[in-house]
């Protein structure tokens, strides 16, 4: 186990998952978690991967935000995620997830898709788990995904740009969002994008929000007045 993290902190992180995972999570996934953490401490002293505050917030807030999510993946679905970074909360989602769900992680910045890949392969997720070290844009799966997920990539906007060719007709957009939400939500409600999702609904996530929206069908996508 890592130096930073201690039993009593641990048994904490676990303890806070269960409502976000129907339980705690079980003995090979808590496993995984705590190598995971100290694989990204270790890595970390030598590419820079999260700053200083995050190193002593991952247990209470990066883990724990990222599994917010959860609860919003169901079983048997294909999910990108854009800009793991780290591996926030695509990995995350992914060690406490099971092979029930593939996900796609998307980072182009090379030493952290390195991380990732070391990680995934490491902790024996690569059945369920590819890492693309590259941009989302150049995805060789267009309308592929059931569910894109982000966190502190970019604006709604933007992200809706980037998440609108990867998800089928009827996919879900996931976007783990700070205070600014509400300003970011009606920016984008001025977009022409924006008539290709349903409107943005908010649900509560730690500090922060996930904000949801669901690509329009052609079928049912609205005419332009």
């Amino acid at each position: 186990m890592d130096q930073t993290y201690s039993p009593a902190d641990w048994h904490r992180c676990f303890q806070a998952m269960a409502p976000l995972l129907g339980g705690p999570p079980d003995t090979t996934q808590q496993e995984r978690l705590q190598r995971f953490v100290t694989h990204l401490l270790t890595w970390n002293q030598h590419f820079n991967l999260i700053g200083p505050a995050a190193v002593t917030s991952l247990l209470d807030r990066h883990i724990l935000d990222s599994l917010t999510l959860m609860p919003l993946l169901p079983a048997d679905t294909k999910i990108a995620d854009m800009g793991s970074g780290a591996g926030f909360p695509g990995l995350i989602l992914a060690i406490l997830s099971d092979a029930s769900r593939t996900f796609h992680l998307y980072e182009a910045t090379q030493k952290k898709a390195g991380f990732l890949n070391f990680v995934a392969t490491e902790l024996q997720l690569n059945t369920y788990v590819t890492i693309f070290p590259t941009r989302v844009e150049q995805s060789p799966h267009p309308r592929h995904y059931d569910i894109v997920t982000s966190r502190a990539v970019a604006e709604l906007n933007t992200l809706a740009k980037l998440a609108y060719p990867l998800l089928r007709p009827d996919g879900v957009s996931l976007a783990l969002k700070g205070k600014g939400a509400l300003e970011e939500i009606e920016r984008f409600l001025h977009t022409p994008l924006a008539r290709h999702f349903t409107a943005p609904h908010i649900l509560p996530a730690g500090d922060g929000v996930i904000v949801r929206m669901q690509k329009v069908s052609r079928e049912t996508r609205p005419t332009t007045p």
